[in-house]
């Protein structure tokens, strides 16, 4: 068994997968901003996190919360971000029994205790505990504080989103019959397809770092499309959605296929692999090259001395 075969099928596939996944992340932003999913999900934590009447009431006032605990406010699209620092602000600004007082730190601890027990009065009190003596040092703890919290609760958003991805990644498989049974066989068997899609690969290493990665994934779709960062990442979806020579001839598509019930496997296994997302796959192709990099590197000085001799 060729080690070196079984590296670049890997390679391969995580190609495939990788520009793959890329479009379905694309689909994804269109479903969940027209959902407003990820908004909701927001309202969802804000509303666990701020579990005091009386707090709810302090911060509706804020036109930038206001949509997220006023009930009765008309809002369209939720916001999608909350601001931590700001959030912190506004949270202990309304505890203040006054802006002229003379230790605020003390006033704000007092105004907390006053508050109906709740989840928020206790970590609250927590709070002011670890903050010394300074109101910038308390804005700071339950800045942090919110930003952890808000992520904790935010895991819900991201496990519905796998479990979006994963219906999406299956309807994409099907569409375009991605079949990753047969692609693995395909690329073992093909030199040429083999070959172009590490040359495709090693391109997209060498161009894109994890920082541009990460970066091209934030953005918008048109400011990514924009971007001469995330061009190499946008070719790629055209690779797989185009089947393009340069993406390696592969067998994706129905030009030459018919519906056969021995794809449906394949299709699933794709499916499961889109649904592990798009930084998966980017970090495990730099990985897996780095490996070919590592084998390669002795076979070259071997076949150098062969020659020398």
């Amino acid at each position: 068994m060729n080690l070196t075969i079984w590296i670049d099928v890997a390679i391969g596939l995580s190609v495939i997968f990788l520009g793959t996944s890329l479009f379905v992340t694309i689909i994804n932003e269109y479903v969940a901003q027209a959902l407003d999913l990820r908004g909701k999900a927001l309202r969802t934590a804000l509303v666990r996190l701020i579990d005091d009447d009386t707090m709810v009431t302090a911060l509706s006032r804020s036109p930038a919360l206001r949509p997220f605990f006023d009930s009765k406010a008309k809002t369209g699209t939720l916001p999608s971000y909350v601001e931590p620092q700001i959030l912190a602000r506004l949270l202990i600004g309304g505890l203040r029994a006054s802006a002229t007082d003379s230790d605020p730190l003390e006033s704000v601890t007092a105004s907390i205790r006053t508050l109906p027990d709740s989840s928020l009065r206790s970590q609250l009190l927590a709070l002011t505990a670890t903050a010394g003596s300074s109101m910038d040092e308390l804005i700071k703890v339950t800045s942090n504080w919110a930003d952890q919290s808000l992520t904790v609760l935010g895991e819900s958003y991201k496990r519905n989103l796998r479990a979006i991805s994963f219906f999406i990644g299956l309807g994409v498989a099907v569409a375009f019959n991605i079949d990753t049974l047969f692609l693995t066989e395909h690329l073992y068997r093909n030199k040429e397809s083999r070959d172009a899609t590490v040359a495709l690969a090693l391109k997209i290493t060498e161009k894109t770092d994890k920082e541009v990665f990460d970066a091209c994934l934030t953005l918008p779709l048109e400011k990514r499309k924009a971007d001469p960062r995330c061009a190499e990442l946008l070719r790629l979806v055209d690779h797989i959605k185009e089947q393009s020579e340069s993406g390696g001839k592969l067998p994706i598509g129905w030009k030459d296929s018919s519906f056969k019930c021995s794809s449906i496997p394949g299709w699933l296994l794709t499916a499961l692999a889109l649904s592990l997302g798009a930084p998966f796959w980017f970090d495990l192709l730099n990985k897996i090259v780095n490996v070919r990099h590592g084998i390669a590197k002795p076979e070259t000085r071997k076949e150098t001395d062969k020659t020398d001799t």
